[in-house]
């Protein structure tokens, strides 16, 4: 058996300076993706933080033609397929920090945590450090000021 001599293989050279480039762009991409991750979070946070805004103002709409008008330091309205018989406790007109989260549709990977009837904050759950990475709503405390919603992103991780 005759073997053509421009048949050739790679050298041991020739491989090991290929491993090293491979090595050095995953060195590069690692850190990006983990950016990526922090940045996805970051998002959820902003997602978050839109929705509570539109359900609060859709909650304060509802109550505002509700008969009678429900703006009063309690109330409810009955939003179909929001908590307890689509019963939403209100304060001022707004959704209370224990039922804001029965306004949302979906809190699928989302932690809730509503330990007072005025604040409730919400946080990915895969973020490692939810004291960092969270979104806090705060209640209406009277008729002339609307709930708070603070997003705080210091720490994604």
């Amino acid at each position: 058996m005759h073997k053509n001599s421009s048949e050739q293989g790679f050298t041991l050279i020739e491989l090991i300076v290929v491993i090293v480039i491979l090595g050095i762009l995953a060195a590069f991409a690692i850190p990006r993706f983990v950016n990526l991750q922090n940045d996805a979070r970051r998002s959820v946070l902003q997602g978050v933080s839109g929705s509570l805004q539109a359900a609060s103002a859709l909650a304060y709409s509802k109550a505002l033609v509700s008969t009678p008008v429900q703006t009063g330091s309690t109330g409810t309205i009955t939003v179909p397929g929001a908590g307890a018989n689509g019963t939403v406790a209100l304060t001022y007109g707004y959704p209370t920090g224990t039922s804001i989260s029965t306004m949302l549709q979906d809190t699928t990977n989302i932690g809730v945590s509503a330990s007072t009837a005025s604040t409730a904050i919400f946080w990915p759950t895969s973020a490692g450090n939810s004291a960092n990475c969270n979104v806090t709503y705060t209640a209406a405390t009277s008729s002339i000021l609307p709930p708070t919603i603070v997003t705080n992103s210091s720490d994604c991780s």
